[in-house]
């Protein structure tokens, strides 16, 4: 398919490059458009957990606030509805952003937050009834209820926090490094609340803890104690950001601060009934390292968040980049086809003809510009300046023809007159005559310019395209060469040369004109005898190689140097060491140029052992 065209080659070339292209920017494509879409899906992760945890924190602080509002105000149910509407709010937002997520178990986990909070609505009833009692006969233990029930709330929410965190780990090592931060921090918050809302009561009333409390209150100190030892391993790690670490600091010391002065007023627990601080002293105390705990959850939860949105930022310009690639990708291939038909396609194909036209000798019309000045279109001023100087040059050769051919013809009846002359005068003027070896001289001298004339009519007939006087028919290369050899065996054995040939005992027929192929050898077997010298030989081989008929013909000579070989075919070109001799130097362009006519191929190389010359004719 591309043997016969090199421009369905480059473009099928240019086809499969781009299809590869195409395919590379298509992928890219596709894993941006995947990492996009990863990076929204951890953005609305991290976003709908940060919902959760605002959920969680406002229903769990309904517990100390609630508390707080019966044992130290009057009327305490502005505060209650007020901490109610606010958690009402926060989990009605948890439960839509939960509705928009992809996690598993969604509908699960929404259904146990409905219920969850529909058992601490259900129980606000008994809130409700000590806030509607005078403020000395509150009883908190009424409330336990509804505490367990927003407990499970709580709980509830923290189960969704741990599922969509779980999801948004999956997606990004630093997110997932602050998700559990964030969880950390609220682990902090929620046991140090704990003993708070333990040891109200028995503050309140100076009352020793029993075991089980005491217990239950140290478990609790010792799990945000190893929480607080898990944020330290945190800040260990590289890339913990200032803030972050500064609202760690800060937590940590209002905690202990705190905790220091809990301690205190536990230590002074006596039994007496009377209360050992405020009911709203003890609230203020427990609720004052909850801001700054929580700060680190919310520090954790932003940085997440911003981080989400950088991943998706980066992952929309990497999505972007890929569709600019791709569009590239397409455009430059409809480009590139386009092109390559119109600037290389349509002129090879023009240059093509007008290099076939130049193949047949039809120097008239003009090579048409490919309209590009590239280098085709230098190709195309190139062919167009061969096209003048051929036809130019044809012209000259066509004028030189006729000249030639005229002047040899003009000449002839004049020679033929003196060399009729000289051979009257031969017979008449006696041999040791000095007159005769004068007339010897002029007598050669009149048979080189018979030669030379033979073959200047042999040339102009050939470059004026004249047909021979033969037409071409099948001959039989051994009989018409072996006859050639018989002709000239006198000459070699006047130049006491042995002439040899050898040739198989067959037909070698081929389709040839018989003259050019006598023009041909006897002009090869005569240079191989005149520039040889006494004593040498010249062998004459006729053979078949692959498939075709070779005739070499081989001297033992001085032979042709290797750089002289190619300018002896050169019209009346003769080698240095040859000026002495008797010759024309149009022997071989004969020779050449009948060979042309024929299709046969010519070629010269050292005879055997590298000495003389072998001439080497294949016919196709």
């Amino acid at each position: 398919m591309f043997k016969s065209s090199i421009t369905k080659f480059l473009i099928a070339s240019l086809g499969i490059l781009m299809t590869g292209l195409f395919v590379a920017a298509l992928i890219l494509a596709v894993q941006a458009w995947s990492n996009y879409a990863l990076a929204g899906r951890i953005s609305r992760l991290t976003s709908t957990d940060h919902t959760l945890f605002n959920a969680l924190v406002t229903v769990r602080a309904q517990i100390p606030k609630d508390s707080t509002a019966l044992i130290a105000e009057d009327d305490p149910r502005p505060v209650m509805e007020a901490t109610r509407r606010e958690a009402s709010l926060t989990v009605t937002g948890a439960l839509q952003a939960l509705q928009s997520t992809d996690i598993a178990n969604r509908v699960q986990i929404i259904t146990a937050i409905r219920t969850a909070w529909h058992k601490v609505e259900e129980l606000q009833f008994t809130v409700e009834a000590q806030a509607s009692r005078v403020r000395t006969e509150r009883d908190l233990h009424a409330i336990d209820a509804w505490r367990e029930a927003v407990h499970g709330m709580t709980d509830t929410l923290s189960t969704a926090s741990a599922a969509v965190g779980n999801a948004v780990r999956m997606g990004d090592p630093i997110i997932a490094e602050m998700v559990q931060i964030r969880r950390t921090a609220w682990t902090i918050r929620d046991r140090y609340g704990l003993q708070c809302s333990m040891l109200r009561p028995n503050v309140d009333k100076s009352l020793p803890l029993n075991a089980a409390q005491l217990d239950l209150w140290h478990g609790d100190r010792a799990i945000y104690t190893a929480a607080w030892h898990t944020l330290d391993e945190f800040l260990l790690r590289p890339g913990v950001s200032a803030a972050l670490r500064k609202r760690i600091d800060v937590a940590r010391t209002e905690t202990k601060q705190a905790q220091t002065q809990v301690d205190a007023i536990v230590g002074r627990i006596d039994n007496s009934g009377k209360p050992l601080v405020a009911s709203g002293d003890w609230t203020a105390l427990c609720d004052g390292p909850f801001d700054s705990i929580l700060a680190i959850a919310q520090q954790a939860q932003d940085e997440a968040n911003s981080h989400a949105e950088t991943i998706r930022a980066a992952s929309f310009r990497m999505l972007l980049i890929a569709g600019l690639d791709l569009t590239s990708v397409i455009a430059f291939s409809a480009f590139a086809v386009v092109h390559v038909q119109r600037r290389l396609a349509r002129p090879m194909k023009i240059l093509t003809a007008a290099i076939a036209r130049l193949g047949r000798r039809e120097f008239d019309e003009p090579v048409p510009p490919t309209m590009s000045p590239d280098e085709l279109g230098s190709m195309a001023q190139a062919l167009e300046t061969l096209r003048a100087s051929a036809l130019e040059a044809e012209r000259l050769q066509q004028a030189m023809s006729r000249f030639t051919a005229d002047a040899s013809h003009q000449m002839r009846t004049p020679l033929t007159i003196l060399r009729t002359h000289i051979s009257v005068l031969g017979g008449l003027i006696p041999k040791n005559n000095e007159a005769y070896s004068s007339l010897k001289d002029i007598q050669e001298a009149a048979d080189r310019l018979q030669r030379l004339l033979i073959q200047l009519l042999k040339l102009a007939r050939t470059d004026s395209g004249q047909p021979l006087d033969k037409e071409t028919g099948t001959v039989d290369l051994r009989e018409v060469i072996q006859e050639i050899a018989t002709k000239h065996v006198p000459q070699a054995l006047e130049a006491s040369i042995d002439l040899h040939f050898e040739a198989a005992p067959r037909q070698f027929p081929t389709q040839a004109n018989p003259i050019m192929i006598h023009e041909i050898f006897a002009n090869l077997i005569d240079n191989a005898i005149r520039y040889n010298s006494a004593g040498g030989s010249v062998v004459i081989r006729l053979f078949d190689d692959q498939g075709k008929h070779v005739v070499d013909v081989e001297d033992d000579g001085p032979g042709v140097p290797e750089t002289e070989r190619d300018k002896v075919f050169t019209r009346f070109y003769r080698l240095n060491r040859d000026q002495s001799r008797v010759g024309s130097g149009l022997g071989l362009a004969i020779v050449q140029s009948f060979a042309t006519s024929l299709n046969a191929q010519i070629s010269m190389s050292a005879g055997a052992n590298d000495r003389g010359l072998r001439v080497r004719v294949s016919f196709i």
